[in-house]
């Protein structure tokens, strides 16, 4: 192996000072223990001398490079094995075998780093002995960890001296990761010095970094995230932040976006550049035009003329007037115009040039978005073709016009969007009816509610009692998890159990209002407080309310649309709050039907007098313990001469009877028991999972206490007894009940025949 290389490997691994590892020392003396060695050692050749990399057993941290047998595993890229040293030809007379540390067996193996050998792991005893293969196999494999161990080291240490070099540039690097939404997740730490923002702060999530970013600036920056969430892989933005000591700054965002297999944005990195001094001239720039401004060219059509090879093109006034741009100042290449064009057009268009380009369209005609220099953006329908080529045909000049159709752009989107609408309110229907799940025809639709009211956030609630008072069902929210206490709204979300009781805010404005709520800027409206630590901005708002039958009932939030909300906004969405009212109403109406049929059932299957079950519960109870798995008891009680009581005393006394034998039943059975009343004097029970003696004290003790009552009437005090007859029945019985019922009823007549007041078994 060329000497020159083993030292520039060592040298690019940063090896070539010995210094010791102790991660390395502790497997080395796991190694040593395993080889029953006291000597083990991670070794690196230098020019010089041998050094340790780690080493256990042996006090030297070098040796001479001519005493070193690591040098022959090296020499010979090959294991060395060496049972006696002391009679080996090649090392008998070695210092290190004569001397201290007297080594009598060494066994080596090669230890390369990007395949190239620089040293050995070994281990030595001062005993002579053997190696088998297997030793020898193990020995290698603990070397190509320790060779992956120092290249992972020697990365880390790269990636060390990397991240100071970026903590000292002139530029911030950030990083947004998309989980449950966009949250940042890296800022390197130089934000502090070069823009005197709190970098820990931002990374704790204890801050934002919307919370620094002015006002008229946060749309500039939210489009740049929106432009990446709806596909578009790179962007830039410039907008104006203040820093903690209220200085400002204007910056330039250039980001690229991540995304997964299937599309979904993963990850957006992004450098922060101090832009102010170039923005302070385009400012004074543009202040200077507009003073100097003339008239507009009258020409209903924008016109280009681009010379490709040169990157030069030319434009008419109206061209410009269409974009709000100063002619005089306008910039003749094309990486002025093509910034102006919205990111997610750009692939389009870019397509549909170089088709004509090409060569493979006879013109080039497309249709797209560029932003005007109010902020807007106009629809701009371009016509052009090639109109010289040079002698290889390749496309010298490309000249055609522009045409402002907005209005008819916005007007088929108004159409679509409607469509749209529509087709999603149906969906929510139809879910709705096919599950009966409101808040699973809700969630359905949320997604599609967000796209086509081009917000960034959404909801869907309705006003239900909780807790006693109306509270704000959640139906549908889009999940966003920024901290400790929004994680938890999430779960209830999950859960279908978020409520909001609180109306002290801006969305509570709709309900407490009944109104409709647009707020364009949040901060300054009264009725906002602010969103939680951590939380994304809202710096727009729209609260639509459902209303049904002039009361409200539910509401729709929106948020962060790019532009602003209007009215014409809730217009578009009021057959949407209709559709859920009437939802809403259809759930109430089926809740309360629900509710009716079973006070009906209870009614159906509830004894009046006494209040327990009737005999149809008792029978629909007892067949569903068909086969019981683990038996049961049966039981019929009847009161001892009830018609001498109702002859006596009249059949008011007899109720107070029946009404002791029915609270007696409830006192004194088992939660798990069940009891019902047969009609006229005659009871029933039924006991399950339990021994037939305990049983039975069950029954005696519910004799005993009837026995001990007396019902007071107006003309005496009425003593009150049972007879009761009792059947077991065992586990896996498959008789009808009809049958056990009749055999517990001849258990009670035989009661009966033995002076009543008795518990007889079948």
């Amino acid at each position: 192996m060329n000497e020159v290389t083993r030292l520039d490997t060592i040298a690019e691994y940063s090896l070539q000072v010995a210094e010791e590892d102790p991660s390395l020392n502790q497997l080395l003396a796991a190694l040593a223990q395993l080889f029953d060695a006291p000597i083990a050692l991670v070794s690196l050749i230098g020019a010089d001398f041998q050094f340790f990399k780690a080493r256990y057993g042996l006090a030297a941290d070098r040796t001479r490079l001519e005493d070193a047998f690591c040098a022959h595993v090296v020499a010979q890229d090959a294991p060395l094995v060496v049972e006696d040293a002391s009679i080996h030809a090649d090392f008998h007379h070695n210092p290190l075998v004569t001397g201290d540390p007297h080594i009598r067996f060494y066994a080596g193996v090669p230890l390369q780093l990007n395949h190239v050998p620089v040293g050995a792991v070994c281990v030595i005893d001062k005993v002579p002995r053997t190696v088998s293969a297997l030793q020898l196999a193990l020995l290698e494999k603990v070397s190509a960890h320790v060779s992956h161990y120092l290249t992972l080291w020697h990365q880390h240490k790269q990636l060390q001296q990397e991240q100071d070099l970026l903590e000292q540039s002139p530029a911030v690097l950030m990083q947004w990761r998309n989980l449950h939404g966009l949250s940042l997740s890296y800022v390197s730490g130089n934000i502090d010095t070069l823009f005197d923002l709190p970098a820990e702060a931002l990374r704790q999530k204890q801050a934002v970094l919307e919370d620094f970013i002015l006002p008229s600036s946060l749309n500039d920056f939210n489009f740049l995230l929106t432009n990446h969430q709806s596909g578009v892989a790179a962007a830039e933005a410039h907008f104006q932040i203040k820093s903690r000591n209220n200085k400002l700054f204007w910056v330039k965002l250039i980001s690229r976006a991540f995304f997964t297999n299937d599309g979904r944005l993963d990850a957006i990195h992004a450098m922060l550049i101090d832009h102010t001094a170039n923005r302070y001239t385009e400012v004074k720039l543009t202040e200077t035009n507009q003073q100097m401004r003339l008239l507009l060219d009258a020409s209903g059509l924008g016109t280009w003329d681009w010379n490709i090879q040169s990157d030069v093109s030319k434009v008419n006034r109206r061209w410009c007037e269409m974009l709000g741009l100063d002619y005089e100042l306008f910039d003749s290449s094309s990486l002025f115009w093509r910034q102006l064009i919205h990111p997610a057009d750009q692939t389009g268009l870019d397509a549909e040039l170089q088709r004509h380009l090409d060569g493979k369209t006879l013109v080039f005609n497309t249709v797209y978005r560029m932003k005007h220099q109010a902020g807007h953006w106009v629809w701009i329908e371009t016509y052009g073709k090639v109109v010289t080529r040079d002698s290889q045909q390749q496309p010298v000049r490309l000249a055609g016009t522009h045409r402002d159709i907005t209005a008819k752009k916005e007007a088929e989107l108004l159409e679509t969007k409607q469509r749209q609408l529509l087709s999603f309110i149906n969906k929510a229907q139809a879910i709705y009816l096919r599950t009966g799940d409101l808040s699973d025809a809700c969630r359905e639709v949320l997604a599609e509610l967000t796209e086509i009211a081009d917000s960034q956030f959404a909801f869907i609630g309705q006003m239900l009692p909780h807790n006693g008072q109306q509270s704000l069902f959640i139906h549908a929210i889009t999940e966003l998890s920024w901290n400790e206490h929004s994680s938890q709204l999430v779960e209830l979300y999950q859960q279908g159990q978020l409520y909001f009781d609180s109306f002290d805010n801006l969305f509570g404005k709709v309900i407490t209002s009944q109104a409709l709520i647009i707020s364009n800027e949040p901060a300054s409206h009264p009725a906002a407080k602010g969103t939680p630590v951590g939380h994304p901005k809202i710096f727009r708002f729209l609260g639509l309310p459902i209303m049904l039958k002039d009361g409200l009932v539910g509401m729709i939030g929106l948020a962060n649309k790019f532009s602003d909300y209007s009215a014409a906004d809730a217009a578009f969405l009021q057959p949407l709050c209709d559709a859920l009212a009437g939802l809403f109403y259809a759930v109430e109406q089926e809740q309360a039907r629900v509710r009716a049929e079973e006070q009906l059932k209870n009614l159906a299957m509830t004894d009046p007098l006494t209040g327990i079950p009737n005999r149809r519960a008792f029978i629909e109870h007892c067949a569903r313990l068909k086969n019981s798995p683990t038996g049961y008891v049966l039981a019929i009680l009847d009161i001892d001469h009830f018609k001498r009581v109702n002859d006596t005393y009249g059949h008011a006394a007899g109720d107070e009877v029946i009404k002791l034998i029915g609270r007696k039943l409830q006192f004194c059975l088992r939660s798990d028991d069940y009891s019902a009343r047969l009609g006229g004097e005659e009871f029933a029970l039924l006991i399950e999972h339990t021994e037939i003696d305990m049983v039975h004290l069950l029954l005696e003790n519910l004799r005993l206490e009837i026995s001990a009552e007396v019902v007071n009437t107006a003309d005496a005090d009425v003593s009150v007894t049972v007879s009761i007859g009792a059947r077991y029945v065992p586990a896996g019985e498959v008789e009808d009940l009809h049958l056990q019922m009749a055999d517990a009823d001849v258990a009670l007549y035989k009661a009966k025949e033995n002076g009543r007041d008795c518990l007889m078994w079948f």
